[in-house]
């Protein structure tokens, strides 16, 4: 695991971290940390070289950190190579509704916006990202990531680049237990990413 972690009595205020199979270590080119938010690290797979960025957003109402967190991302971006394979994925704090942005933004999302899905959208346009789950149908319990109070939301996101669009053929989640770790203080529910993909090989 590659993680920028913040003092334990910052706890869930930031901090952030990849995840690589044991399997996968040894095609890690190199990793960086931009900051207690962004990670990214490069992996080389099939003689494709991808750029996978793990994210954390500011909650909802933190305009000022919201703004500088998307300065910082969009820095990070401006620096991979143009022939890079990119996967951003994590918790963007934001509820994009399903008002369709064509190759963007599908409308498999939820009826809820939120102030701070415009900056994730106006980030997926600038960059021409597709965020993969707003574009496949499924039951809640594979669609909804997040849960609170009662409430339940999709706050998290996968964003591909240009170069994997034609790869990716489905996304949903799968809720794992992870004890004490999970985001809600929930012992139980803790969403996991998964999606089927095209032949690489070929690409």
């Amino acid at each position: 695991m590659i993680y920028c972690g913040i003092p334990a009595n910052q706890w869930a205020s930031s901090g952030v971290a990849i995840a690589i199979r044991k399997v996968w270590k040894h095609k890690i080119r190199d990793y960086t940390w931009i900051s207690d938010r962004i990670i990214e690290t490069r992996i080389k797979v099939l003689y494709r070289n991808f750029t996978i960025v793990g994210v954390y957003a500011p909650v909802e109402g933190k305009e000022q950190d919201t703004e500088e967190f998307y300065r910082e991302l969009q820095q990070g971006m401006d620096k991979i190579p143009k022939q890079e394979n990119i996967i951003l994925g994590g918790d963007f704090n934001g509820r994009i509704g399903n008002q369709p942005i064509q190759k963007c933004i599908g409308t498999y999302g939820e009826q809820v916006t939120h102030h701070n899905a415009a900056a994730l959208r106006d980030f997926c346009v600038f960059n021409k990202f597709k965020l993969i789950n707003s574009f496949y149908g499924h039951k809640d319990i594979h669609k909804f990531t997040s849960e609170a109070r009662g409430t339940r939301s999709i706050i998290d996101y996968i964003i591909i680049n240009d170069r994997l669009k034609s790869n990716i053929e489905d996304s949903f989640i799968s809720i794992q237990p992870l004890g004490r770790f999970s985001r809600n203080q929930n012992p139980v529910r803790r969403p996991v990413w998964l999606w089927h993909t095209a032949s690489w090989a070929n690409s």
